[in-house]
């Protein structure tokens, strides 16, 4: 079947009006008419219009110019000076509004914009935009958009491969303009992965499918390439690091996790401040290069005085003792103390989470143990004492009530109970009090956030086999309330869109969440076997701050989901996540050994 083309030079203006009735007035340069068997089964306007104009048009998306729809620019983005030339295609179905005039279509035009205004064939929303370009100078530029791919829409006649294909073929070139540094193959897996439930959601909704819900679709495709491309530029990040010499890779480090830091002139290294909850203290970065060695330190802020040389040296002593990551150091000559860590650089890579790895744990050993120095420094405490008022239960308790928040019951009321009803009152206050995220477990999280980010409809099947998977094993695990929960976690990952530094950060403390409720569990069903804990018992003490340290995680796990991160800040959770893990780590070992002699338990404190 034969297609002739009709080109009609117009230069001549033409008023349309918008989906509000405001008038749009553009420079039509050509009319182009392609008929088969004398049927008109297409009609382009190539029109131009000023940058002011054209400011308009992409603000208001006239000509269905959605923001969704619009492929990349070819060479950069339009200037404010020279005009832009816009093509457009008549919607099919208007198509034989125009047939009867095919000899005189120009002057139609014309007369209907002097005539008729409100004719359809003047609405902006009439026409579908193809091209939008800008001859520039030195380069022009401009971008195709997806109804180019697509010229041929016609409500329940629409084709649903023909449209299958134009997705796909517009995701292909923008794929290739904007995932530059991600690999082939992981584009074609990306695409493959669309085009799995593509072609069944048009086949089961042809006749419903409209501009709008392509748009729609479209905008579902274009966030999971952007979700990609923010991956993959973040481990291309990483991967540039670990190839770059060791200065490079840490300046690249600082500046990626939003340290803000100061380069020292004549040397390979860096200065930067951090402030814990204990104290602030300034930092130093090191490369050197010849020996492959990586360094970083942190100061201490107060300088030891001679008089206090040997009780901070025997302090250091002790602190070192068995530390695995990085030590204490102490100058004797000036009185200073610094807490390094270090690594030698092998095969000449330095990698992002080994940088990171290495400057968490200093500042976090600096921050812990700063309060034991300053102790030893301005008072007569002995270094010995100072190391156990660290790391003995004890002040690991106090330091808890100081942070601690109340949880929604009063703790002392629970404590009156009997012991069965106590533990039952408590367990079922977790599960129906706390943050959904503090009841599911971190692989669970996990698969509700991989849910999330798929595309719906066109991976439905995945979504439903890995859905329906996650419910039984939350039913399983959690028993009668399982099904109530799980409904709240889809409800909850449905709402909220986790970035990636706070979904990690959920899972670390989801973790905690988990193993304080474990350790709750154990001293529960300890009560019930054996009986109500005695008042100041060691049992009832750890009951209550147990308690009180779930509700604090759980606090926390309330906010990270809309938190927003600068590295610092990172730190400091980071460092927070640490002393929660070892606190849990002492009541663990505690409950083992009541575990093993049941008499600790009822021993008073």
């Amino acid at each position: 079947m034969t297609t002739y083309t009709q080109n009609h030079q117009l230069n001549t203006e033409l008023t349309l009006l918008d989906s509000e009735q405001s008038p749009l007035t553009i420079h039509g340069i050509r009319l182009s008419l392609s008929t088969q068997n004398d049927i008109l089964i297409e009609s382009r306007l190539t029109f131009q219009v000023n940058p002011e104009l054209y400011q308009r048009i992409h603000n208001q998306a006239l000509f269905n110019l959605q923001p969704e729809l619009r492929g990349s620019f070819s060479n950069g983005e339009f200037d404010g000076e020279t005009n832009i030339e816009i093509t457009a295609s008549l919607k099919p179905d208007l198509l034989p509004n125009l047939t009867p005039h095919l000899d005189n279509a120009p002057v139609y035009l014309k007369t209907l914009s002097q005539e008729d205004p409100n004719n359809p064939l003047l609405a902006t929303e009439s026409w579908l935009g193809l091209q939008v370009h800008q001859q520039r100078l030195p380069i022009a530029t401009g971008y195709s958009t997806f109804w180019d791919y697509l010229t041929a829409i016609s409500g329940d006649k629409t084709n649903s491969e023909q449209i299958s294909d134009a997705i796909l073929k517009f995701f292909q070139n923008w794929a290739e303009a904007n995932l530059e540094p991600i690999a082939n193959d992981a584009i074609s897996q990306a695409l493959s992965e669309v085009t799995q439930g593509l072609e069944e959601w048009i086949d089961s909704s042809i006749s419903d499918i409209t501009s709008e819900s392509l748009t729609q679709a479209i905008s579902e495709i274009a966030n999971a390439f952007e979700q990609l491309l923010d991956t993959s530029e973040f481990d291309i990040n990483q991967d540039n690091i670990a190839s770059q010499n060791i200065f490079e890779a840490m300046v690249n480090f600082f500046t990626t996790d939003d340290w803000p830091y100061s380069k020292i002139q004549g040397e390979a290294a860096l200065q930067m401040a951090f402030s814990g909850k204990n104290g602030m203290c300034n930092c130093y970065a090191k490369a050197k290069e010849i020996e492959k060695q990586f360094v970083f330190y942190s100061i201490c802020p107060i300088i030891a005085p001679e008089s206090k040389l040997q009780a901070m040296a025997e302090f250091i002593a002790r602190a070192n003792y068995d530390m695995v990551i990085g030590n204490f150091e102490l100058d004797f000559n000036s009185g200073e103390i610094r807490y390094k860590t270090s690594i030698n650089v092998e095969d000449d890579k330095l990698s992002f989470t080994c940088i990171k790895y290495l400057v968490y744990t200093n500042v976090t050993m600096m921050d812990k143990y700063l309060p034991g120095i300053i102790s030893v420094i301005n008072s007569e405490l002995l270094p010995a004492s100072a190391i156990n008022q660290i790391e003995l239960i004890q002040d690991l308790l106090d330091k808890q009530k100081q942070f601690s928040v109340d949880a929604p019951a009063d703790s002392q009321e629970d404590l009156e109970l009997n012991s069965s009803s106590q533990s039952d009152v408590q367990a079922n206050r977790l599960d129906r009090e706390s943050h959904i995220l503090s009841i599911l477990t971190p692989e669970e999280i996990a698969q509700f956030h991989q849910v999330s980010q798929m595309v719906a409809p066109y991976q439905r099947k995945k979504v439903q086999e890995i859905t329906e998977k996650l419910k039984s094993a939350i039913i399983t695990r959690i028993g009668e309330l399982g099904e109530e929960i799980f409904t709240r976690a889809s409800t909850f990952f449905l709402e909220v869109k986790l970035e990636a530094k706070n979904f990690k950060l959920i899972q670390r403390y989801s973790g905690l969440a988990g193993r304080a409720r474990l350790l709750l569990q154990r001293l529960n069903n300890w009560s019930k076997q054996y009986g109500e804990l005695p008042l100041n018992s060691r049992g009832r003490i750890a009951l209550v701050e147990l308690d009180k340290l779930f509700w604090r995680i759980d606090e926390r796990l309330q906010k990270l989901p809309t938190d927003i991160f600068k590295g610092q800040q990172e730190v400091e959770l980071l460092i927070e996540i640490e002393e929660l893990r070892e606190q849990l780590g002492i009541y663990e070992n505690l409950i083992t050994k009541i575990d093993e002699n049941p008499d600790i338990v009822l021993a008073s404190t």
